[in-house]
């Protein structure tokens, strides 16, 4: 038996895989995930204050912001807010464009420099916005910084990650976005208020800071440094990623080289050329279909506008039960990390999309029977059965449904996707909700329902396949 067919027959030990080098660069990629969910909540919380609807301390004269001019809150109205929430899926949708090529062509690390750079210069002017616009302006430019940053993780992580550890490395991405989620919560505890509001947006600015350079130490992405003629550097940085003796970095090296020389003509590095050509129809399909399809299912409701959900039926709680919320997606985010590889992508799927479908009629069911018990307990087991499948799963499976040199440009046409969805949510969702109230959740459990279907009949299986052709193989 070749030196190849014991690497790919031979049971891999995960815990041996985990190298410092690897955990090291895997840990700064996905400050890039919790800062895309850290700004996605940032604003569910202090909402009642940016708006001048709650109590405001009169002490705020006194202090530093009071004396330097800055209002203390924005007076902004039902549009405006919601407009200001959502621009930031208009930024994600820039940024996500923009940043799969200029990742192909400057390299992940540099790509992922500039995304945090934007991140932290919006952050910033959050942090003096005194006018509409200018929060407006700075949460556009945090949303270009956060949709570049998020395809640039996704594409990291897939990169790094030795075969038996993509499914888990690659759910590690929505695991952070939900624990950024979790941390803006935990700091809204403190700073929702309308003295301290700014800090919420400075401890942002100081991650995206930190990010960067953190950035400088880590390696270049060992796939992209050999797509582009350095093969002795992806080498290099491959033994530092890997364990054992080196014969798994000569293994994958080879596989690479083969995955170049077959598809050769077939490298696409333009987002209207991959739209257009139909080789990558199928892919797209699916990618198109999994990604907006996560957002239809309602998740982001619960996200941008949670505080106020619960407010309706527990007034006092509403920002501790989202917390809970938070507390619970990011358990059962981790949980799932180690599933996607045990259970495979497509059953994990299907299980979460037609749970989803159940939970979220129930909500529905909650609010128009004004029941806060069933609400609530829905709402966690809507988010627990999101966090199994339909939260990290679509993000990882791009790369794993693509070619080596479609992969970062369909990482942005799917992350893309995924922003228009998360806009047509967020700005629509509280339109639909004073309509037609809880009925909404109904229309989430319908679509849910759907993607159960979806999932079942189009969606191939990529756990432990090596190489894309082998996903679509009689598929």
């Amino acid at each position: 038996m070749s030196q190849d067919q014991l690497l790919l027959g031979e049971e891999r030990r995960p815990r041996r895989s985990l190298t410092p080098a690897l955990t090291g660069s895997v840990f700064v990629a996905c400050m890039g995930a919790l800062q895309f969910g850290y700004h996605m909540a940032e604003l569910n919380a202090p909402q009642e204050v940016l708006m001048c609807h709650g109590p405001l301390d009169p002490a705020y004269a006194d202090t530093w912001w009071g004396r330097h001019g800055w209002d203390q809150c924005l007076h902004l109205n039902d549009s405006q807010y919601g407009l200001v929430t959502s621009i930031f899926s208009v930024g994600g949708l820039v940024g996500s464009l923009c940043t799969g090529s200029q990742a192909d062509r400057y390299g992940r690390r540099p790509a992922a420099i500039g995304s945090s750079v934007l991140a932290a210069m919006g952050s910033a002017a959050m942090v003096f916005a005194n006018s509409y616009a200018q929060l407006l302006v700075g949460r556009l430019i945090v949303g270009v910084g956060c949709g570049g940053g998020i395809v640039v993780t996704s594409l990291m992580l897939n990169e790094m990650a030795p075969t038996e550890l993509k499914g888990a490395l690659g759910a590690l991405n929505q695991t952070c976005i939900n624990l950024g989620i979790l941390v803006t919560q935990l700091l809204a505890f403190a700073w929702a208020n309308s003295v301290q509001w700014r800090l919420l947006f400075l401890a942002a600015t100081l991650v995206a800071a930190v990010h960067c350079a953190l950035l400088l130490g880590v390696d270049e992405s060992p796939r992209w440094l050999a797509a582009n003629g350095d093969e002795q550097g992806a080498e290099r940085v491959l033994r530092r990623l890997r364990a054992g003796d080196g014969a798994e970095t000569a293994h994958e090296l080879r596989e690479w080289r083969r995955g170049r020389e077959h598809e050769a003509a077939g490298q696409c590095s333009s987002l209207r050329r991959y739209m257009q050509d139909a080789r990558y129809a199928r892919v797209r399909g699916v990618v198109a279909v999994l990604l907006m399809g996560q957002q239809f299912c309602g998740i982001n409701s619960i996200v941008f506008y949670g505080v106020k959900l619960i407010s309706g039926a527990l007034p006092e709680l509403s920002i501790a039960v989202n917390f809970g919320i938070s507390v619970v997606n990011l358990i059962v985010t981790l949980t799932a990390a180690g599933l996607v590889d045990r259970l495979g992508r497509r059953p994990l799927l299907q299980f979460s999309a037609a749970a989803m479908a159940v939970a979220s009629t129930l909500m529905a069911a909650g609010i128009l029977l004004n029941s806060a018990a069933v609400l609530v307990v829905c709402t966690f087991a809507y988010i627990m059965f999101f966090a199994l499948g339909f939260g990290p799963i679509p993000f990882l499976i791009i790369a794993e449904l693509s070619s080596p040199g479609t992969a970062a440009v369909a990482q942005s046409y799917g992350i893309a996707l995924n922003w228009v969805a998360t806009f047509i949510v967020g700005f629509g969702f509280p339109i639909l909700n004073k309509l037609i109230g809880g009925y909404v959740f109904a229309m989430f459990g319908a679509f849910a329902a759907f993607m159960a279907l979806y999932v079942r009949h189009r969606v191939p299986e990529t756990r432990g396949k090596h190489d894309y052709r082998e996903v679509w193989q009689g598929f």
